[in-house]
């Protein structure tokens, strides 16, 4: 018995350890790409299942949202499997990538079972605020130097590389784990004000000066939302105090960069540039992501029950069937995705998986919401609003099945289906 109780507490330390590390530093390989994400994920999809085999606990697999899942998982497969038999000139990659999707299942459940101690969770939002300060660091530092403190030189002009390399994605990495740790921090109710204010003031800031302006928009979005729904004894300042540092911080910031003004006014621009005769939506056309999103739209009218499959706009969207004459850049209209998350959708699933997607969706937040309510945690409503805005209507933006920014989007959906009691947060 004595050996069995010693075996038992070995694990369980063991596993707290791998538990800290990779959780801890997942954010890190972002940095190296999709392989390593994906690395990270297997590994902690492996850590749980042992977990699960060591304790023998199953009861996840009762939950509710975990069969509404796994429901959509069979479809997705199911539906990659007909889009490839029935000849649409497909790859696999789309089954590889729906039999893949388990990845992100296991995920939430993985943050609910594992990361099942407050003290836990602390531990990790502490190595990712670390982390989220070098990289808000490392943003100011490019602006102002012209490349990042490894030497590190952005492809465009315009926009921040950071540690990326020669990825322009690094504001959706800031506002997605600096929103998480933002978020945590103000659910704490033994965390410094001041610090937990500055922090929250300097995300939106952050992902404004790399120049990604769908990132910005939804950060502000979010920005906004917490300003108005949180406690205001939770802030260190009055809330139109920090509303004001904000906006005279994006305007000082506009105003005194060139780079940043060409960014946020190209899209103005662009609709200027177009005989002023012309209607609005005609205008508007000449914007490059409306040749993805008429590609999107034409092959869901093609497909309109199931889509072309998982993983394969990018295998349809050449076909000479989806030149469009009248768009500027339709000779551009190909590419992984069409950069808009219901479209993207609705092509590749049609209107039974959208129909699922958005049930799922729907119902979950409505859940979350419904519990922020309850216990006025500003972490769930965060996070849940989050969710919300990556299925923001016309703005463009990424999938949730692929790894990178699909990634970003389960693991905020599953700190939202985290759940700690108002005692505990107050340890």
């Amino acid at each position: 018995m004595q050996l069995f109780n010693q075996s038992f507490n070995s694990f369980n330390n063991v596993s707290k350890f791998l538990t800290l590390i990779f959780f801890g530093f997942l954010p890190v390989s972002y940095i190296y790409g999709n392989s390593t994400i994906n690395l990270n994920l297997i590994l902690l999809n492996l850590l749980f299942l042992a977990n699960c085999i060591h304790t023998n606990n199953w009861s996840w697999t009762k939950d509710n949202l975990f069969k509404s899942l796994l429901f959509l998982y069979f479809f997705l497969i199911l539906n990659s499997t007909i889009a490839y038999y029935v000849g649409h000139n497909v790859q696999t990659e789309g089954i590889i990538r729906s039999f893949s999707f388990i990845k992100f299942i296991l995920l939430i459940f993985a943050f609910k079972i594992l990361i099942s101690k407050y003290e836990m969770l602390k531990k990790i939002m502490k190595i990712w605020l670390i982390i989220i300060l070098v990289f808000i660091f490392d943003i100011f530092f490019e602006k102002l130097i012209g490349n990042n403190i490894l030497g590190y030189i952005s492809p465009d002009g315009t926009r921040i590389v950071s540690f990326f390399k020669n990825e322009l994605v690094v504001g959706g990495f800031v506002f997605c784990f600096g929103s998480a740790v933002a978020s945590f921090y103000l659910s704490d109710h033994n965390a410094e004000k001041k610090f937990t204010t500055l922090f929250l003031l300097i995300i939106p800031v952050a992902v404004f000066i790399t120049g990604e302006r769908a990132n910005f928009i939804k950060s502000t979005i979010l920005f906004l939302l917490i300003i108005i729904f949180i406690d205001r004894y939770r802030l260190i300042i009055n809330k139109k105090i920090i509303l004001s540092i904000v906006l005279i911080s994006i305007t000082l910031l506009f105003n005194f960069s060139k780079n940043l003004t060409i960014k946020y006014t190209e899209f103005f621009n662009r609709i200027n540039f177009v005989e002023k005769d012309e209607k609005i939506i005609n205008r508007i056309q000449d914007i490059k992501y409306f040749a993805h999103w008429d590609t999107a739209i034409k092959i869901f009218k093609n497909y309109p029950i199931l889509g072309i499959g998982n993983k394969n706009f990018r295998n349809e969207c050449g076909k000479d069937k989806y030149y469009n004459k009248d768009l500027k850049f339709t000779g551009h209209r190909c590419s992984t995705h069409p950069h808009q998350i219901h479209f993207e959708i609705l092509s590749e699933h049609g209107l039974i998986g959208y129909t699922i997607i958005i049930f799922i969706l729907t119902k979950f937040l409505f859940n979350n919401f419904s519990y922020y309510k309850d216990k006025k945690e500003i972490f769930y409503f965060s996070n849940a609003t989050y969710l919300l805005l990556f299925f923001t209507p016309l703005l463009p933006g990424g999938g949730v099945f692929s790894t990178f920014n699909g990634t970003f989007f389960w693991i905020i959906f599953s700190l939202t289906n985290l759940r700690y009691n108002k005692k505990e947060l107050i340890k």
